[in-house]
């Protein structure tokens, strides 16, 4: 395992809860079929691009929140815990972490699971799929995230995924906001061939259809699939604890169902939750919607053939 990895805490659960199952990666053999989950405390990109801060808290709440859950939201499967890679890690070494964790995860046939973390650490997260076999990414996002620069910020991840080799045909963005993208960041994007799909008022739900659509493009093309969620994709009425509020986006319907369209895809090899910030949260309610994202995505990966 990487050695920036440290353990992190589970919460007392009742009976018959989450925590009880969950195994330490670093004393468990991988086999096909586990859930391999990672935390990645680090909002350096995330202030760097004026955001507001509590996303290196967001692994912990993950934690407590999914924690808590009855043991029927792991389908069967084992939940193996890689550990966080602290705040006071330098930042390529997040990026050098996500990847080796979720290459060996990958390689194994497991799923890997994490959280984040400013939106930036998924390029990390890409890079690992991508050390295993040809790379695509659904991406659920109020933002367009292609800033032309290569340093922490949480406004570059697909930005930098294109400059390492994405074909922009296997990218498919869904949930994005007009209102806070720019134009020629739209243009730069439909140039490369990226999928592209924005919210309309009182059309919301169709973009769970979109995401399904992508799902089969990217599986027919046999590719592994990232799908990341930026919890800010979700309005603030639902994931208050983000951090970029959102007025305006999905609500938790419908990014449970895509959440749940994912796991049921074959193609889908990793799955993280980013830019959860527990100080801005409502009473864990984030934390909350990030447990039930990862339990729609499981009881979708349970419908897959064995």
């Amino acid at each position: 395992m990487h050695p920036a990895l440290v353990s992190a805490a589970w919460p007392q659960g009742r009976e018959g809860s989450v925590s009880e199952a969950v195994l330490p990666l670093n004393e468990t053999t991988l086999r096909s079929g586990d859930i391999v989950l990672l935390g990645l405390c680090n909002e350096v990109g995330v202030l760097a691009n004026g955001g507001r801060p509590g996303a290196a808290e967001g692994p912990a709440a993950f934690r407590a929140a999914f924690g808590r859950l009855p043991m029927r939201a792991l389908q069967g499967r084992r939940l193996l815990d890689a550990g966080d890679i602290p705040a006071s890690v330098p930042y390529e070494t997040f990026l050098d972490g996500a990847e080796v964790v979720v290459a060996e995860a990958a390689r194994a046939g497991a799923l890997p699971l994490v959280i984040g973390g400013g939106h930036d650490c998924s390029y990390g997260i890409y890079r690992g799929l991508a050390a295993t076999g040809k790379a695509a990414v659904l991406a659920v996002d109020a933002h367009l995230d292609v800033r032309p620069e290569h340093g922490p910020n949480s406004g570059n991840p697909f930005f930098r995924m294109i400059e390492a080799g994405l074909d922009g045909s296997d990218l498919a963005q869904v949930g994005l906001v007009r209102f806070v993208n720019a134009a020629e960041h739209e243009t730069w994007l439909r140039l490369k061939g990226a999928a592209l799909q924005f919210l309309e008022p009182g059309r919301e739900m169709e973009t769970v259809g979109t995401a399904k659509g992508a799902l089969a493009v990217f599986a027919q093309r046999q590719r592994r699939v990232l799908a990341t969620f930026d919890l800010d994709a979700l309005q603030a009425a639902h994931a208050p604890g983000v951090s970029a509020l959102n007025p305006w986006g999905l609500d938790a319907s419908s990014a449970l169902a895509i959440a749940k369209a994912c796991g049921a895809c074959p193609a889908v090899a990793a799955l993280d939750l980013m830019e959860l910030a527990p100080p801005l949260d409502r009473d864990g309610q984030t934390a909350k919607l990030a447990a039930f994202l990862a339990a729609a995505f499981l009881e979708g990966a349970a419908s897959r053939p064995s």
